[in-house]
């Protein structure tokens, strides 16, 4: 046998064959390549969210009269069966005197923390710890009936579930009939939200308690942006209550309901929810 023939004839098959085959350019290979790599997911998971029952109302500060101090201790009691009974995770009360306080601690116990202003009578946030962490606290200085100053001090509560960050504002504006302050106040407030959203854009703000008007003050917190609980922005006016909260938009304050009770002098306490 002739090798050397054998040897030529495969090495001319083999070109042949290769010259039959079609050769990609290097970019259709790349292309080729690239189809089918697996494409992964940066699809971020969905933020938790859950939905926080909040409660407000006039605590009726108990140097108000003589019924007032005699029935101090009791009140506060009904004030706190009623936080338990409706699920309370945030509170504001309004005009807090010091013996109220103390009652307020000794009926609670450990699961709640009160943020005070340090005033004789003060305007105070209570919050349930398996809820809530207070991580930082703002502050500013508002007035009352007869021009005092009153420091405010503003917790800021991070939710244990979702991490959302609250600043929580409480208020006792002064009546209408004593001078301007009342009108001063509710322009501070205005002024410290607005200066929360610049320097802390993450935080959700909650004013809440007793701003002693009601469509008027309804209306000027509207108008920056705040959410009522109870009517919009177009229909603002038309609150009556004088005891209301106002929320950032996000934290959709719905649910809101009123319930008699003794324990205020008006009358009645507040319930609404907000979603963190």
């Amino acid at each position: 046998m002739d090798l050397r023939r054998t040897t030529t004839m495969r090495f001319a098959a083999l070109s042949a064959l290769l010259v039959a085959l079609p050769w990609a350019t290097p970019a259709a290979a790349d292309a080729a390549e690239t189809t089918v790599l697996p494409v992964a997911s940066h699809q971020a998971p969905q933020q938790p969210h859950v939905v926080r029952s909040m409660f407000w109302m006039n605590a009726m500060r108990s140097n108000l009269d003589r019924r007032a101090r005699a029935t101090a201790s009791s009140r506060m009691r009904t004030d706190v069966a009623h936080m338990r009974a409706s699920g309370t995770d945030l509170a504001v009360l309004a005009e807090v005197a010091a013996d109220q306080r103390t009652a307020f601690r000794r009926l609670t116990g450990p699961r709640w923390a009160m943020v005070t202003g340090g005033n004789a009578i003060d305007n105070v946030v209570v919050y349930r710890r398996t809820a809530f962490t207070q991580v930082a606290h703002a502050s500013m200085t508002t007035r009352y009936n007869r021009g005092q100053r009153i420091h405010v001090t503003i917790p800021v509560l991070r939710d244990n579930v979702t991490g959302t960050q609250v600043a929580v504002i409480p208020v006792h504006n002064p009546q209408w009939n004593v001078g301007p302050w009342r009108a001063m106040s509710i322009r501070l407030e205005i002024a410290k939200i607005k200066q929360l959203r610049r320097t802390h854009p993450q935080w959700r703000i909650v004013i809440a308690g007793d701003f002693n008007a009601a469509g008027p003050s309804a209306c000027a917190f509207a108008h920056i942006g705040m959410a009522s609980a109870f009517l919009s922005r177009a229909h603002c006016g038309r609150i009556k209550a004088i005891d209301q909260m106002y929320a950032s938009p996000a934290l959709k304050p719905h649910a809101y309901r009123s319930v008699h009770t003794g324990a205020t002098d008006h009358g009645r306490e507040y319930h609404a929810k907000l979603v963190l």
